[in-house]
């Protein structure tokens, strides 16, 4: 049951340098086969970011006082202001063509940036006005 040392070392197949060398030039192969497919994945990648980031709408902000969303009236005025951001927010601005301004007033950016920033106050009566007088479905309830 005991080996001796020299036993051992007969065992072992012996190494030699001139059979690890090609062993070590395929590894250095496969992984740079790797880094560079990892290098294209991430080549690849950044352009589909920065379109993500061009589809986002610019931050614009909207003041309030809080009685802007108990008065009818001052919530309307509200609702126009959040609307021109929206607007704003989405790509309009001053000096452009009149079918360009149209299709930015009927762009689902428009249309989903005025419901989330509604729905971001959390007032029932803001919101259910805002779906009262909802510019791209028309009026849903008679005012009076």
């Amino acid at each position: 049951m005991l080996q001796s040392v020299t036993d051992l070392a007969r065992l072992r197949p012996e190494a030699s340098i001139s059979t690890q060398i090609p062993e070590m030039v395929k590894a250095l192969g496969v992984l740079s086969a790797i880094f560079t497919g990892l290098l294209l994945l991430m080549a690849i990648h950044k352009p589909a970011l920065a379109q993500e980031a061009e589809d986002s709408p610019d931050p614009v902000y909207v003041s309030y006082v809080r009685q802007d969303l108990s008065d009818p009236a001052r919530a309307r005025r509200l609702l126009v202001r959040i609307d021109r951001a929206a607007l704003k927010a989405c790509g309009a601005m001053d000096g452009l063509s009149i079918p360009t301004q149209e299709l930015i007033i009927r762009s689902d950016c428009h249309h989903e940036t005025f419901n989330r920033t509604v729905a971001a106050f959390h007032s029932p009566a803001l919101t259910h006005l805002a779906g009262a007088i909802d510019p791209w479905i028309g009026p849903t309830t008679q005012e009076p």
